[in-house]
């Protein structure tokens, strides 16, 4: 099978989704949804595959076909169901055009390629949430700026430790940003959010950048902040 190579998407696809479905209240459509969802998700990498490397377009293409017809088996009755949803499949659309022209001027590592990316999975969690509640609402679109500038806040952290490690004005960048994450609680009116975002200020301040960390390491930690992140927010939003 073709999969995403990269780890942290796995994260980014089934942490706000299954926030947003627990935080909305679990039904038999989020499974049906997630399933479709998911394979929306396979899909994207021989896609975008297709998009960098025309050359393996023959390799790639059955698989964005099997991908998708399993995702619009799953998603189609889910949409029938909830047509406001559909809304969200224009906005993923413009996404993905985003990422697109990022690909083609070969500046995928962008912190604007890496929003939109973001900004895709997070979606995920607000249509969980819409399937839960039945329409779009202020908590839906709070758990999208909330997964959204918690994943930021995880980008920044790892090009900090890898790719921008020696440069210490991005690092410099990544202490603002968590810095001003702290405030968002209050400016959205929900104060006691702040304490979701104290371990990812607390890990970005902490760890030393003077000695390479294996990405490996990287991952165990995001993976464990991702949990704890996961876990507050549960204790604070339900």
């Amino acid at each position: 099978m073709v999969l995403p190579r990269e780890h942290g998407t796995w994260m980014m696809f089934f942490l706000p989704y299954l926030l947003g479905m627990v935080l909305s209240g679990a039904n038999w459509q989020h499974l049906f949804f997630m399933i479709g969802w998911f394979f929306v998700f396979l899909t994207s990498t021989p896609l975008l595959t297709i998009i960098r490397k025309p050359r393996h377009k023959r390799d790639m293409l059955p698989w964005v076909y099997k991908y998708s017809v399993i995702a619009i088996i799953f998603l189609l009755p889910i949409l029938w169901l909830k047509p406001i949803l559909l809304w969200g499949g224009a906005v993923l659309s413009l996404l993905l055009v985003v990422s697109v022209y990022f690909i083609k001027k070969r500046q995928e590592r962008s912190l604007w390629n890496n929003l939109s990316g973001i900004l895709i999975f997070s979606f995920g969690g607000t249509a969980a949430y819409i399937i839960g509640q039945g329409s779009l609402t202020k908590d839906a679109i709070m758990l999208l700026i909330i997964t959204t500038l918690y994943f930021m806040s995880s980008a920044f952290y790892v090009k900090s430790l890898i790719r921008e490690r020696k440069n210490t004005a991005f690092k410099r960048k990544s202490h603002i940003f968590h810095g001003l994450l702290l405030l968002m609680p209050f400016l959205i009116s929900v104060p006691l959010l702040v304490i979701t975002y104290v371990p990812s200020v607390c890990k970005d301040f902490l760890t030393p950048r003077k000695k390479a960390i294996k990405p490996i390491i990287i991952g165990i930690i995001e993976i464990i902040n991702g949990v704890v992140f996961f876990i507050i927010c549960l204790y604070v939003l339900r």
